[in-house]
């Protein structure tokens, strides 16, 4: 656990405090109604009620606390490894629940076959090897149940310094060393893995592909255990 919070710290700048408040603020942007409406289409069928539902890499637990609200007759875990996140104490409904835990090292959070729906999301571009977790996440499911992945996927690195340096300002300005440094190191972070990987990976798994949507630098992927497993 500490070498995966220690790795975590570190993809985050050094500084969790300012990763919570950033991660906080840009919830309700990223869980808009467009959002939603993909949740409802492509995810929610599986859910039964009695049904666990999951949010891996949970954050504060803002995600665990809409799905506990919305889904008042299933159970809601959040897995989170950074204490600078689990330090929020955020309230949240008597179905829902934030574990601290090491997603490198997935536990037996939950029985086999309970879990209707996982989230996932700006999670696997973080894990130095997602394999583990791939295999445990297809164990939790139900057959039928379904996993949404949303994510970075890697990117030319041209394309990826003109996002960090707009107007070409790391080749017409004189920028600190320790800058560009620091987004060289996240270029190999957010570009570990092509959405093809990903995709290699779960299916190697046993996951079927329900539905793959690029999202400019991310892919928005729905994957499901088949039903008769």
């Amino acid at each position: 656990m500490e070498k995966t919070q220690q790795q975590i710290l570190r993809h985050h700048g050094g500084d969790g405090d300012f990763a919570r408040k950033m991660i906080t603020q840009s919830y309700e942007r990223r869980h808009d109604v467009p959002f939603w409406e993909f949740w409802n289409e492509q995810v929610a069928t599986a859910i039964q009620p009695n049904d666990v539902l999951m949010d891996l890499g949970a954050g504060v637990g803002q995600f665990v606390n809409d799905l506990a609200l919305r889904y008042p007759h299933n159970r809601v875990l959040g897995i989170e490894a950074a204490e600078y996140m689990l330090v929020a104490g955020m309230k949240l409904p008597e179905n829902g629940r934030l574990l601290r835990g090491d997603l490198m090292a997935p536990q037996e959070w939950v029985a086999p076959g309970q879990v209707a729906a996982v989230m996932a999301n700006m999670l696997i571009h973080e894990l130095p090897q997602p394999v583990s977790l791939f295999k445990s996440v297809y164990q939790w499911l139900k057959p039928g149940g379904c996993w949404c992945i949303i994510d970075l996927v890697r990117q030319p690195l041209q394309s990826y310094l003109d996002h960090k340096f707009p107007e070409n300002r790391l080749w017409n300005e004189a920028v600190e060393n320790a800058e560009i440094e620091d987004v060289f190191e996240h270029f190999l972070e957010h570009n570990r893995y092509h959405a093809e990987d990903l995709i290699y990976m779960l299916e190697s798994v046993g996951f079927e592909v329900v539905s793959q949507e690029p999202m400019g630098r991310m892919v928005r992927l729905v994957v499901q255990k088949p039903v008769n497993n």
